[in-house]
């Protein structure tokens, strides 16, 4: 039985990779990312998918991550979660969390657990979400999912030349999150904020600045 919804949506002038992941169970899902094109989303969800929305979440604040976020937020009436650290150093203030996140909560979508890693590099509040519930997907075997947003991508790694951005908080953040997080294994797969699907293990041997975090 299928258990697992994980939708992605490549929308707005930037091609962000945005998420709707959750439970084909509880037909519980949360909204990863916004990158624009709120009707395709509402399309998705009521006409295709069949779920309820309980959360809007942000891995970072950046306008190709949020644009027209407030329309999926009141047209489903959720709540926004993100973190304080992203609103406090500016980077993001157009709309104030319902609930700051930190590293160390979790949000519980029917029977997934989404854990919250604090990510910084790309920008001072960056998060990633990190579930060890996901053990299958596309027909093969994993260990977990994890989101990251503009922190890592297929090859290549984040932007940290934008405001607020630090090249060895970025590095630090792969290193210390994801390479050598005693929770995560190579069979994690990592779904970017641009670009394509890609695995932990791969990114170890093909990342191009693998040296860097390694």
């Amino acid at each position: 039985m299928r258990l697992l919804i994980l939708k992605r949506l490549i929308v707005g002038p930037l091609g962000t990779n945005s998420y709707i992941f959750g439970s084909n169970e509880s037909k519980e899902v949360v909204i990863i990312d916004v990158g624009g094109e709120p009707e395709t989303f509402i399309d998705i969800i009521e006409e295709k998918l069949h779920v309820k929305p309980i959360g809007l979440l942000l891995t970072h604040g950046h306008y190709d991550h949020t644009l027209k976020l407030g329309k999926l937020l009141s047209y489903f009436n959720i709540p926004l979660m993100y973190s304080k650290k992203e609103f406090d150093s500016g980077i993001y203030t157009h709309k104030k969390a319902d609930r700051w996140l930190s590293e160390g909560d979790s949000i519980k979508v029917g029977e997934i657990t989404l854990d919250i890693l604090e990510t910084p590099g790309h920008s001072p509040g960056a998060l990633s979400y990190c579930s060890k519930d996901v053990k299958e997907y596309d027909s093969k075997k994993i260990d977990g999912v994890i989101f990251t947003g503009d922190l890592i991508f297929r090859r290549s790694i984040g932007r940290s030349d934008l405001r607020g951005g630090d090249p060895h908080l970025l590095l630090s953040s792969i290193k210390t999150k994801i390479m050598y997080n005693p929770e995560i294994t190579d069979n994690f797969l990592i779904f970017p904020g641009h670009m394509d699907i890609t695995s932990v293990g791969e990114e170890r041997k093909l990342n191009m600045f693998k040296n860097y975090f390694l």
